[in-house]
């Protein structure tokens, strides 16, 4: 089964997740960490959007279970072309989960696309995210132990001199 859900909004990166402050403790400063209130902010409005979506699919789908694939594309205003998505793609992870879409984020096996597009105008930022469960033979090939290495990855793990348990 296939899935598309969007989200409206600034997407913090994961770095800005929590904050230091500082407090007065017997005469002393001392530094403590708090969640950032833009994150949670932004974590609620991410929440509330994915429930709407998963509602119009039914909410009998979820969580998903099974390993999947994601495509991300980022949609940015202006020109944000420092924008870091990397950071962002966890934040879209997380959310997956705590929204229920996924049952954990670790299942997600690849990611087809991550893409950013810049110079929207007229509008905040727009994550766009497609998921698809993978076939179990695609999930069996993937989890069966023996990676199908690339030959110049046999040869360069023999220049680290690494024993490769398995050539053939």
């Amino acid at each position: 089964m296939k899935f598309k859900f969007f989200f409206v909004g600034k997407i913090p990166s994961k770095a800005n997740y929590k904050k230091i402050s500082h407090r007065r403790i017997n005469g002393e400063i001392k530094p403590f960490i708090i969640n950032n209130p833009e994150v949670l902010r932004a974590q609620n409005e991410a929440l509330w959007q994915l429930h709407i979506q998963k509602i119009d699919y039914g909410l009998e789908n979820f969580p998903i279970k099974k390993p999947v694939k994601i495509s991300l594309t980022f949609y940015l205003k202006g020109r944000v072309k420092q924008r870091d998505i990397d950071n962002a793609e966890k934040f879209v992870g997380d959310i997956l989960e705590k929204g229920g879409v996924l049952k954990r984020d670790s299942l997600i096996y690849r990611k087809e696309l991550v893409e950013k597009r810049i110079g929207i105008k007229g509008l905040e930022e727009i994550i766009a995210v497609e998921i698809e469960e993978l076939p179990p033979q695609t999930v069996e090939e993937m989890e069966r132990g023996r990676p199908d290495f690339p030959k110049e990855l046999i040869n360069f793990l023999k220049k680290l001199k690494v024993e490769i348990p398995d050539e053939s």
